[in-house]
């Protein structure tokens, strides 16, 4: 009898969830191809010139890349109960954090010659410092402890517009102070009308019930129109910081992950895919397969493209860099060279450091 590899046998218990698997994928793509932008001279340039403002259409149309993670772990979490197996896939993201704590160390020590005590490193790992873009692990941890809970909030709701009434107030203390305060800043009469925004770092909590709601209830449009309205939307945030910045540096007029525009911009990306169904073709699932394994490793290859991304970057400047004008020509380069060097090592790590195998049913 033929073995299945466990990325077979994950495809055929996720198969409803291809689209997700296909969103989780779009998402890590996203971080790497956003961070192309922080690791070059991006925010340090003038907005000038055509280069320029394809630059920051290509910030705005990755920077969906956390939202879509968090709005995915709210479809697929959307039923989970605390008991000892989800706390068991809890210390599963501190092991996979910690594996690659250590792998990304010892290169920063040993190949880059980053000079640290012992001490000095092991207070980096409890500070999420330890890999550059370790905030996402700290953040995530915490949802990860309230998601049981929260799940008996949208299971306490009688009716589907008490949901929608909880989104709402959500997305009105989350998110429209995270995008109208930084737009009015200079704008005569308006600049004085501020929304409180001290509920703004919740928005991780929004964009987890965004999930579960769509999850529950669907969404009515169709995919086409769908991604049609994310791409008229990443255009609005598009011309809205090419106008507020000027001639000078980036003005994110716009707003964080936790702006409103950011969140209908989510939203759009991910009814653009969510209801797509696993191809049934013998080729459709052989290339399958490569897009649940990344889907399931998109923690690994996130934490580990903060050293391919130095790696990657070091030798961008030193053999290719001119002005920040050019570096766009680089970009679909360096992301895939950085992406395919992350993805072996999250391979890597699960050939040699495996997680118990267990079946995944999204409920």
């Amino acid at each position: 009898m033929k073995r299945t590899s466990y990325f077979e046998e994950d495809l055929m218990n996720q198969k409803i969830f291809y689209g997700v698997d296909l969103i989780k994928v779009i998402a890590i793509l996203s971080v790497v191809s956003v961070h192309f932008l922080l690791n070059t001279d991006f925010y340090n340039s003038p907005i000038i010139g055509t280069s320029l403002t394809l630059q920051v259409f290509w910030r705005q149309l990755f920077i969906v890349c956390v939202p879509l993670f968090l709005i995915a772990t709210g479809f697929l979490q959307w039923k989970k109960e605390w008991n000892k197996k989800y706390f068991k896939s809890v210390l599963n993201v501190i092991y996979i954090y910690l594996v690659l704590s250590v792998v990304i160390i010892l290169a920063r020590a040993l190949y880059f010659g980053e000079e640290r005590t012992i001490l000095e490193w092991i207070q980096s790992v409890f500070e999420f410092k330890g890999i550059r873009y370790a905030w996402y692990v700290e953040m995530y941890i915490g949802l990860a402890l309230l998601i049981p809970f929260l799940n008996n909030i949208w299971k306490a709701f009688k009716t589907k517009k008490e949901f929608q009434v909880f989104l709402l107030i959500l997305i009105f203390t989350t998110s429209v102070p995270g995008f109208w305060n930084v737009f009015n800043n200079d704008i005569p009469y308006l600049s004085v009308i501020e929304f409180p925004d001290f509920w703004m770092r919740l928005y991780p909590i929004t964009f987890y019930f965004l999930g579960v709601y769509i999850r529950k209830h669907g969404l009515s449009i169709s995919p086409m129109r769908s991604f049609f309205m994310f791409l008229i939307v990443t255009s609005i945030e598009t011309a809205i910081i090419c106008i507020k910045s000027g001639d000078g540096t980036i003005v994110n007029a716009v707003g964080g992950y936790h702006s409103i525009l950011i969140v209908v911009q989510s939203v759009f990306l991910f009814a653009a895919f969510y209801k797509m169904e696993a191809p049934v073709s013998k080729i459709g699932k052989v290339m399958s397969i490569p897009i649940t394994s990344i889907s399931v490793l998109t923690l690994d290859i996130y934490l580990a493209s903060a050293i391919t991304d130095k790696f990657v970057y070091q030798y961008f400047y030193e053999h290719f860099f001119t002005t920040q004008k050019y570096a766009i020509l680089y970009a679909p380069l360096c992301v895939i060279s950085s992406f395919v060097l992350a993805y072996s090592i999250a391979l890597l790590r699960h050939r040699l450091l495996p997680l118990k195998r267990r079946n995944k049913t999204g409920k």
